[in-house]
């Protein structure tokens, strides 16, 4: 496991803040995790998938907290991080620092990342194992009626396999916190064609989903929030069921 404090500090070891500060303070440690969410969700807009835990939001920034990050991919933050922290103290990232940020994050550009990259959580067998990992997840408006070939290449997309039964939780944490105490009033959930949801539930801003994979191909399940202020938002889930 590898947590975002580690991450953090590794950042700042590389721009050898810390070499002249001591350590940083907890306030720095919240502020660098906050603009490493802020940079990772970037990524996930310009197509990099990674297993990155998105912190549920400002007030609930945990430095101990799993990164859900492989040690493959370590070096591309630290490095991107450090570049990115640089200004704040009126520094420029060495030149070494600001080459290998560059190399390192095209290097997640690479056909294996593209692919969306497993996670440690992410069920790859039959029978039923838990996934509860939390992904950086944006919200999807529009529901798919349409059944593709294969599912698009969205970095919160689900895989399961036909016949297999797997547990799914769907994180509305970051919405939900948007206003102060909202949490989920009540929640529908429409399957799609190539999946069936057999049960659901709602737990502390998530809904758990039972899923079975039937139909090959693109499969988006809708499910619709209602909260306790009154907010309504319908997010799409993307399964991709594949041939066992």
């Amino acid at each position: 496991m590898i947590t975002k404090n580690e991450l953090v500090l590794d950042a700042y070891e590389e721009l050898r803040i810390s070499g002249l500060t001591v350590t940083p303070s907890p306030s720095e440690i919240t502020s660098a995790i906050r603009r490493m969410d802020n940079m990772i969700l970037n990524w996930q807009n310009k197509g990099i998938c990674l297993s990155y835990n998105k912190s549920a939001g400002y007030s609930s920034i945990n430095p101990l907290q799993d990164s859900g990050i492989v040690d493959t991919n370590a070096y591309a933050i630290v490095m991107n991080l450090a570049k990115t922290l640089a200004p704040a103290y009126g520094k420029t990232a060495a030149n070494e620092t600001m080459s290998g940020a560059k190399d390192a994050y095209d290097g997640l550009f690479s056909r294996e990342l593209t692919m969306r990259e497993q996670t440690p959580y992410l069920p790859t067998g039959g029978g039923e194992s838990f996934f509860f990992g939390n992904r950086i997840s944006g919200y999807c408006f529009n529901y798919f009626q349409t059944f593709d070939k294969n599912a698009p290449d969205y970095c919160t997309t689900k895989d399961i396999f036909t016949g297999q039964i797997e547990f799914y939780r769907v994180d509305f944490n970051h919405y939900l916190n948007r206003v102060e105490g909202d949490t989920i009033a009540s929640f529908t959930v429409d399957d799609g064609e190539g999946v069936t949801i057999l049960e659901s539930s709602t737990i502390d801003g998530f809904i758990d989903l039972k899923a079975e994979g039937g139909k090959v191909g693109f499969s988006p399940v809708l499910i619709t929030i209602t909260t306790t202020s009154g907010r309504v938002l319908p997010e799409n889930v993307n399964f991709d069921v594949l041939e066992t």
